[in-house]
């Protein structure tokens, strides 16, 4: 394998889900959010920021939002056969601050990429643990403990973005095998330790995009709602 920094092209398409080429002073650092001692106020400001009623509410929108970085990541793996290399330690929420919906950039520096080599499955693993297990699994254990919201809104929050990012690539990039392979390898296959959990947390909602949502993300909370559900929230198919 060897590194080697992203192209012009690469990046642009990565800047599509999300991906920052700049960072400012008031951007987030995300190593606040996996601070224990930090979280409670990171919290509180982002919950006046999104217009949220309380830090459960603001939990569930804050793993939507995050669920980019695993977009970002499987969109590099899967379109563009790249590993990127990056630390959550070192990885920066950028704020727009145009709307109310809170649509972070994230912004990752340095940002290198590592080719499959001749074991691609193992490669494979690797971003899986790097993103999941690494980054976006002690997250969710933290909120899970600081506000009681379920695991199971979160990673179904997650499962959401990553079923759309495989439906992205198949439709556009000719890619709808290897999309295919991986989807089922994430979802079906993958062990739970490249989440850092006993089981796949992801295997539950395998079939999301064909039976909708089990559990709601709790939007319709949010100051700019109005109390609207979405489409497809399990919610507001009880109230028809």
């Amino acid at each position: 394998m060897w590194l080697n920094k992203l192209s012009d092209c690469d990046v642009q398409q990565l800047k599509k889900y999300r991906l920052a080429d700049t960072a400012d002073s008031e951007s987030l650092d995300y190593s606040s959010l996996l601070d224990l001692k930090k979280l409670p106020e990171t919290l509180l400001m982002l919950t006046g920021r999104i217009g949220a009623p309380n830090a459960c509410v603001t939990s569930s929108i804050l793993i939507k939002r995050m669920a980019f970085y695993a977009v970002i990541h499987i969109y590099a793996m899967t379109a563009l056969g790249k590993k990127l290399k990056t630390e959550p330690s070192k990885l920066k929420l950028i704020d727009s601050a145009q709307d109310d919906l809170w649509l972070p950039g994230f912004f990752m520096n340095p940002l290198e990429a590592e080719d499959p080599g001749e074991n691609r499955d193992h490669w494979r693993d690797s971003i899986i643990r790097e993103v999941f297990a690494d980054g976006l699994t002690p997250l969710i254990y933290l909120l899970k403990e600081q506000t009681r919201l379920k695991e199971e809104v979160m990673w179904e929050n997650i499962a959401v973005y990553v079923h759309w990012i495989f439906k992205e690539i198949e439709e556009n990039h000719q890619l709808g095998e290897q999309a295919a392979k991986d989807r089922q390898y994430i979802f079906l296959e993958a062990p739970g330790k490249l989440f850092g959990t006993v089981h796949n947390p992801l295997t539950s909602f395998f079939q999301l995009s064909k039976k909708g949502r089990v559990t709601c993300c709790l939007s319709f909370m949010l100051r700019n709602r109005e109390k609207k559900k979405c489409a497809a929230c399990p919610l507001a198919s009880r109230e028809t």
